[in-house]
């Protein structure tokens, strides 16, 4: 069930709904916060549009990078399943030949 939640986000108010809890919601607006103030800090821009613009790309950048990095680790580890499991089938099939 969703509960809504309030937060700030640059310096204006949000109400949220999320299934998640009021921790988690407010771990990602501090998420926003922080990318929005660093941006702010370094560059020039004094539109808020732009400032928003460039948060959402950088997180999504973020995001991007760590599901392809999530990505090609479960790709390595059903590879070494796979392994494991033809390994596993020729001991099998060894000990079955000697018995």
């Amino acid at each position: 069930m969703k509960k809504s939640y309030q937060v700030e986000i640059y310096n204006q108010k949000f109400n949220v709904k999320s299934d998640t809890d009021e921790k988690h919601v407010q771990k990602v607006a501090d998420l926003v916060n922080k990318t929005i103030f660093e941006i702010k800090k370094n560059t020039n821009s004094v539109s808020s549009l732009n400032v928003a613009l460039l948060t959402a790309l950088n997180i999504a950048d973020e995001y991007y990078k760590l599901k392809t990095k999530q990505l090609e680790k479960t790709r390595v580890v059903k590879k070494e399943i796979k392994e494991t499991i033809h390994l596993i089938d020729e001991c099998l099939d060894f000990v079955s030949s000697i018995s």
